[in-house]
């Protein structure tokens, strides 16, 4: 078996956190004798997917790829050996959200970051999403949950100084600017779920492989990455106020409550089009599309599972 260790520098606070990970890695496979590992450090967001790819492609070897950060560089990691037979994903969480993680529960940082356990164990064979060129392994989402994002984004290219120094505040007060856009809220979709069409307006559409993502959120908590399904929350369009009122629920899968509002459908395939630009989010990559086509892959990627460790089920169906 060959390692290739991918690290996102950005994911630590400081140069030296980075340098006692990467040191603490080096050391593990310096120890065992005949190991075969290369170090590569990620320069920007998917400068590693070409890396990855080439140097799976080159190996009749098995090649366990890991990835050290957070959810930005596990995309990286993920779309960089999707589809090759002979690659396999270890996950070591920093950085500010590891939202995968969570799916083995609460509190398992510390055994995801020992890069023995993470050398040695077996893996699960997990589902993907494939949303067109791109792969996740969390969620897809269009509408509220992608405008956030967005507008992040378009905050932070004309005022990189406030965001700069209050980015997490900046990051929070986009939910309510996207709330209040209602061409947002109120977006026309055709939806076709499984060949079954559905018209409608609204504020989000949230597919979920796995039960978490946004750092503490969990809409869909009876996704499981295994099971070989979409979970699918459609939010209907309601007024401002109600929303605000009930998107808490809602990130804390609480969607059961209001039925008039949300709706969970169990799938194989989504397909979403509308007339205007579609707000899309992919495991925290957020961009405009002008339709969105995802189906499940089942069995598509083998995650290393330290110490044993399995999904989560945060609740049952």
């Amino acid at each position: 078996m060959k390692h290739l260790i991918v690290v996102n520098p950005k994911s630590f606070a400081k140069r030296s956190e980075m340098t006692d990970a990467v040191r603490d890695i080096r050391e593990y496979f310096d120890s065992v004798k005949g190991s075969d590992y290369f170090i590569y450090i990620s320069r920007y967001p998917r400068d590693a997917v070409s890396v990855i790819r080439k140097y799976v492609r080159e190996t009749d070897k098995t090649v366990r790829v890991y990835s050290v950060g957070g959810d930005g560089i596990l995309f990286d990691c993920l779309n960089g050996m999707a589809e090759l037979e002979n690659a396999e994903l270890a996950v070591i969480p920093y950085g500010t959200t590891n939202d995968f993680v969570r799916a083995f529960g609460e509190g398992v940082s510390g055994v995801f970051r020992n890069i023995e356990k993470q050398a040695t164990a077996g893996t699960i064979a997990t589902d993907l999403i494939n949303v067109g060129a791109r792969h996740a392994i969390n969620f897809c989402a269009t509408g509220i949950e992608a405008a956030v994002v967005l507008k992040y984004y378009e905050i932070s290219r004309r005022h990189p100084a406030l965001v700069k120094r209050f980015g997490g505040f900046v990051y929070l007060a986009s939910a309510p600017i996207a709330i209040m856009d209602k061409k947002i809220i109120e977006q026309e979709y055709e939806i076709i779920i499984d060949g079954e069409r559905h018209r409608g307006r609204y504020a989000a559409i949230n597919i979920a492989n796995t039960p978490c993502y946004g750092g503490d959120k969990s809409a869909a908590p009876m996704a499981c990455p295994t099971d070989g399904f979409l979970d699918v929350i459609l939010t209907k369009s309601t007024s401002r106020p109600q929303l605000m009122r009930k998107i808490t629920s809602y990130t804390k899968g609480r969607y059961y409550k209001y039925p008039k509002l949300f709706k969970h459908i169990r799938c194989k395939e989504i397909k979403i089009y509308s007339e205007s630009p579609l707000y899309l989010n992919t495991d925290g990559e957020a961009y405009y599309d002008a339709h969105l086509e995802a189906k499940i892959v089942p069995n598509a990627v083998n995650i290393v599972a330290p110490d044993g460790l399995k999904y989560y089920l945060r609740r049952e169906l």
